[in-house]
C-alpha cells in the first residue's frame, strides 16, 4: 500500500472524530435525568422498607440514628453483611446536608439460612439496620433538613429479586414542637435492632491453620459456654471462612475451639480474622442466642517465619484460581478459532510473511508489540468491567455487542478494512492504526493496534472453558480477576507470538511474491463475511426501519470510500467531504441510538420467552423446564441449539416428558438475564438450566452441548 498523503490525515482524523462520537453515543444513556424523589417508606411484592430517624431532632453537634427498617412476607429474607454461599448485603448511599456524614451499618446478629447444601446469613421477618449520622458543631439547621437514602437489597427465598428504592426522610427545624421527643414506635424498634447486636467477644482469640491448609481452627479463651450450646462461626467478609462448611467444636480448657472449613480465600500471614461467634441456648434452642464480635490473631507460628506462613502458601490454597487461570489459558487459545477472530488472525500472519527476511530481533519486537496490544486490551476490559461492578452496572462479558449502534459500527470497520485490503482506497497507521498493520506491518504501533482490534472484535466470542473462568473472575477481588483476564490474554496471543519467535516456523512460509496481492485481496472476503454476520446480529436487535437505515449507512460508507480512493482529496477538501460523510452517516444511524424492539418473523410455537415468573409459575404447576440462555452473537449458542436443541429427538424427548423450552435471549441487553446469570456464577451465554417440580436448585448443564447430555439430564426427571 502506498503511504498516505499529507493532504488526507485532516479527511481522516475528521472522519475517525465522526465514527468515535458515534461510539461515545452508544456508551452513553440516551437520556439523562434526576431520579424521581421517594417517600419514607416503600413497599414491594415481597418486603416493605421504611426509612426511620431517633430523635427526629437536627441539632448542631449532635448524633443522631438512622434506621432502614424491613418486613418481609413470609419465608423470604434478605442478608447480612456477608451473604454467605449467595446472596447480596443490602447497599445503602446517602445524599446528606452539607458536612453531615454517615457512619457504618450496625448489623443485628444473622441467622443461618440452609439452601440445599449450602448456607447463607440474613434475616427474615423482620430486621432493623441502624446508622449513626454525626451533624458536624458548624452546623446550625434553621429550617427543616433533606435525608435522601438510595437503597438496593436482595430478596430471596429460593429464588432471589433484586429490589430498590429511593427513600426520603425530612427532619424538621430544631424548633419545632415535639421534634425532640421523638417517635415511641421508632424507638421500640431501635431499642430491639440494639438489643440484636454481637456484645464483645474476650481479647486474646487467635486461629491457626491446619497442615492441609483446609480447616481452620479458632480459639477463644475465657469465654465459658455451656457444653450442650450449639456454637457457630460467621466471618464478616465474605471468603476466609466456607459458610457452607462443617463446623466442629473441639474441647477447650478454658474457653471455646471451634473447627471450621476454610474458605476461598484463606488469611494470610498475620492478618487478623474477624467475624461473630454465636452461641445458642441450650434451654431454648438455636431461636435464643448470644453473639461476640471478636477479631482473631494468627497464632505465632504461622507469622513466626514469612516462609512459613500462609501467604508463602496462598496459590496451594486456592485451587479454584489455579483451574481458572488455565481455563483462562485453554480459552484464549480457542478463541484464535473463532471465525470472527480468523480474519485478523491471518492478516496479521500475512504481514510475519512479509517480515520473513527481516531481522529476528524486528520479528520479535513485533511479536511483542502485537502480544502487547492483546494483553493492554484484555486488561483494560477487565478494569472497566471490575469498575462497573463496583458501581452497580450489571455488565457481562461481550456487552459491546449488546449495543445496536455498537454493532453498525463494527459492521462498517470491518468494511472499511476489507475495502482497503480490495483495493478501493489506500490508507496508511490512519485508519485507527489498523491499515498499515493488516498492510504493510511495518510500524510496531501500528502492530500494537492490531492486537487491540483482535481483542475487540473476539470479546463476544465465549468460547469453551472461557465462559466459567470469567464467571469466577467477575465475582472474585480485583487482582485475582485480573490475574484471569491476563491468562486469557496470554493464551489468545500465543500462537502468533511463537510465529515471531520460532525461525523455524517462518521459513516454512512461502516466500513473498505477486501472490501477495491476490492473496492480500482474498483476504477481505472473510472481513466481509464479518461485517455480514454483525448485521445479521444488528437485525435480531432492531426492527426493519432501524435495520434499513443501517443497511443505507453501510452503502454511503462504501460510497465514500471508492470516491476517497478515485478522488484523493486534500487539505480543506478532504476535511470538507469526511464531515458530510460521517454527518450523513449519523443521521442515517440515529434510529439505532433508540432502536425500536424487533419482531420475530418465525412462528415458534415450541419455544417461549423467558422470566424468572414463568419459571415459578411452571413449576409450581407441576411442569419441568428448560431455559436456554442465548444471544444472537454467541457462536457456541447457535452451534448448541443447531446440533442439540433444535433436532428431532431432542423436541421428540421434551414432549414426551411435557418439558416446556424458554429461551432467554441476551442479544440486546437484558438485566434480569444477566443477573440471573451472574447468580449461577456465569458472566456469559451460554447457560442451560433444567428445573423440575420439587427441586430447590434447576440442574445446570455444560456449556458443550449434545444429544446425550440433554437426554441424560431429562432422564434425571
Amino acid at each position: 500500500m502506498q503511504p498516505i498523503a499529507r493532504g488526507r490525515r485532516p479527511a481522516l482524523v475528521a472522519f475517525l472524530a465522526g465514527l468515535f462520537a458515534l461510539v461515545w453515543l452508544a456508551c452513553s444513556p440516551a437520556w439523562s435525568g434526576a431520579p424521581t424523589e421517594g417517600a419514607a417508606s416503600v413497599s414491594t411484592a415481597h418486603a416493605k422498607v421504611t426509612l426511620l430517624a431517633d430523635p427526629l431532632q437536627a441539632a448542631p453537634g449532635q448524633t443522631l440514628w438512622l434506621g432502614l427498617h424491613f418486613e418481609l412476607i413470609a419465608h423470604w429474607h434478605v442478608y447480612w453483611r456477608n451473604p454467605g454461599a449467595s446472596g447480596a448485603a443490602p447497599l445503602l448511599r446517602w445524599t446528606l446536608p452539607a458536612g453531615w456524614t454517615a457512619g457504618e451499618v450496625h448489623w443485628p446478629v444473622p441467622q443461618r439460612l440452609p439452601v440445599g447444601p449450602l448456607t447463607n446469613y440474613g434475616y427474615e421477618k423482620a430486621v432493623t439496620l441502624l446508622v449513626p449520622l454525626r451533624i458536624p458543631e458548624t452546623a446550625l439547621p434553621a429550617s427543616a433538613q433533606r435525608i435522601v437514602l438510595d437503597a438496593e437489597w436482595l430478596v430471596c427465598r429460593v429464588e432471589c429479586i433484586p429490589e430498590s428504592a429511593r427513600l426520603t426522610l425530612v427532619l424538621p427545624s430544631p424548633h419545632a414542637a415535639g421534634a425532640a421527643r421523638g417517635d415511641p414506635t421508632t424507638q421500640r424498634l431501635f431499642a430491639a435492632a440494639r438489643a440484636q447486636w454481637p456484645a464483645d467477644g474476650p481479647t486474646g482469640g487467635r486461629y491457626r491453620v491446619s497442615d492441609d491448609a483446609r480447616t481452620l481452627t479458632l480459639e477463644v479463651p475465657g469465654l465459658a459456654v455451656d457444653e450442650r450450646a450449639a456454637v457457630w462461626f460467621a466471618a464478616y467478609d465474605w471468603g476466609p471462612v466456607d459458610p457452607s462448611g462443617a463446623q466442629q467444636r473441639q474441647t477447650a480448657g478454658d474457653g471455646v475451639a471451634l473447627r471450621v472449613t476454610v474458605g476461598d480465600l484463606p488469611p494470610s500471614g498475620n492478618a487478623p480474622l474477624d467475624g461473630l461467634l454465636v452461641v445458642g441456648t441450650p434451654e431454648h434452642g438455636s431461636s435464643a442466642r448470644r453473639a461476640h464480635a471478636l477479631r482473631l490473631h494468627a497464632a505465632p507460628a504461622l507469622v513466626a517465619d514469612g516462609s512459613a506462613g500462609p501467604a508463602a502458601t496462598a496459590a496451594s490454597q486456592s485451587p479454584a484460581l489455579l483451574l481458572a487461570l488455565g481455563l483462562a489459558f485453554l480459552g484464549g487459545l480457542l478463541l484464535n478459532v473463532m471465525p470472527c477472530v480468523l480474519p485478523v488472525l491471518a492478516i496479521k500472519a500475512l504481514g510475519f510473511v512479509r517480515e520473513a527476511g527481516a531481522n529476528p530481533r524486528r520479528r520479535l519486537a513485533h511479536g511483542l508489540s502485537y502480544a502487547a496490544g492483546i494483553v493492554f486490551s484484555f486488561l483494560v476490559l477487565a478494569s472497566t468491567l471490575l469498575l462497573l461492578r463496583a458501581g452497580g452496572a450489571a455488565l457481562g462479558w461481550g456487552f459491546q455487542l449488546q449495543s445496536p449502534l455498537l454493532v453498525a459500527l463494527l459492521a462498517y470497520l470491518m468494511l472499511l478494512v476489507g475495502l482497503n485490503l480490495s483495493g478501493v482506497f489506500t490508507l496508511g497507521a490512519g485508519l485507527i492504526g489498523v491499515g498499515q498493520s493488516l498492510g504493510a506491518g511495518s510500524g510496531l504501533g501500528s502492530t500494537f493496534a492490531t492486537g487491540v482490534l483482535a481483542v475487540v472484535v473476539a470479546s463476544p466470542c465465549t468460547a469453551p472453558f472461557m465462559g466459567t473462568a470469567l464467571g469466577f473472575a467477575l465475582t472474585r477481588p480485583a487482582g485475582e480477576a485480573l490475574a484471569v483476564f491476563a491468562a486469557l490474554a496470554a493464551g489468545f496471543a500465543l500462537p502468533l507470538l511463537l510465529l515471531s519467535v520460532l525461525p523455524a516456523l517462518l521459513r516454512c512460509l512461502p516466500k513473498p511474491g505477486p501472490w501477495m496481492k491476490r492473496l492480500q485481496q482474498a483476504l477481505a472476503f472473510p472481513l466481509y463475511g464479518t461485517a455480514a454476520w454483525l448485521l445479521w446480529v444488528l437485525s435480531q436487535q432492531t426492527g426493519a426501519s432501524a435495520f434499513g437505515a443501517a443497511l443505507a449507512g453501510l452503502v454511503v460508507l462504501a460510497l465514500a470510500a471508492w470516491c476517497y480512493g478515485q478522488w484523493q482529496p486534500r487539505a480543506w477538501r478532504g476535511v470538507l467531504f469526511a464531515a458530510g460523510a460521517s454527518a450523513l452517516i449519523v443521521l442515517l444511524l440515529r434510529p439505532l441510538i433508540v432502536p425500536e424492539v424487533a419482531v420475530s418473523t418465525r412462528a415458534e410455537a415450541q419455544r417461549l420467552a423467558w422470566s424468572d415468573e414463568r419459571v415459578r409459575e411452571l413449576v409450581a404447576a407441576g411442569r419441568p423446564v428448560f431455559v436456554n440462555f442465548t444471544a444472537a452473537w454467541c457462536i457456541t449458542c447457535q452451534v448448541n441449539e443447531r446440533v442439540a436443541l433444535a433436532t428431532e429427538n431432542t423436541r421428540r424427548r421434551f414432549a414426551e416428558r411435557a418439558v416446556v423450552y424458554l429461551v432467554a435471549d441476551w442479544t440486546r441487553r437484558d438485566p434480569a438475564i444477566t443477573r440471573q446469570l451472574e447468580r449461577h456464577g456465569r458472566s456469559g451465554v451460554p447457560l442451560y438450566l433444567l428445573y423440575a417440580p420439587g427441586r430447590p436448585t434447576p440442574l445446570v448443564l455444560p456449556q458443550l452441548f449434545s444429544e446425550d447430555v440433554v437426554a441424560e439430564a431429562l432422564e434425571s426427571l
